[in-house]
């Protein structure tokens, strides 16, 4: 099983406010998965850093779970940057 299979949403606390609906629609990037460059991210075990842009050549760590704005529609991202920030 892919790490992106085996990835809880409510595995991670800053994700409580989403409802269950938000929180089973999230899409995590898999470790060495390339990012596009100029996409943005949330590292989702350091939410606190806030979006992230991606730069050339960027990719998810081996132990990094990373959720992309590209793979999680404009709604549910907006959503997720309130709740990584605290905001929600």
């Amino acid at each position: 099983m892919g790490a992106q299979e085996s990835t809880n949403p409510r595995s991670f606390n800053w994700t409580e406010p989403l409802s269950d609906d938000e929180a089973s629609r999230i899409v995590f990037s898999q470790p060495g998965e390339m990012i596009d460059d100029g996409d943005w991210y949330l590292d989702a075990t350091s939410p606190n850093r806030g979006p992230v842009l991606a730069l050339e050549g960027e990719f998810v760590p081996m132990q990094g779970v990373y959720v992309r704005r590209s793979k999680n529609g404009e709604e549910l991202w907006a959503r997720l940057t309130l709740a990584a920030s605290g905001k929600l």
